[in-house]
């Protein structure tokens, strides 16, 4: 890594929030599959109710 730190506190701070957003995305990943999963379903009942 090219990034120079003043000392090891900020070196812990800057991985352990890399490593925080990571597990953010695969979260929020996570999350938004299980809601259109969700929706996708309803809207299938949905059709087959209507059909």
């Amino acid at each position: 890594m090219a990034i120079k730190w003043r000392n090891k506190i900020e070196q812990y701070i800057t991985i352990t929030g890399f490593v925080a957003g990571v597990i953010g995305l695969i979260y929020f990943g996570v999350f938004a599959y299980q809601l259109v999963n969700a929706r996708s379903s309803e809207v299938l009942q949905l059709l087959k109710k209507i059909l």
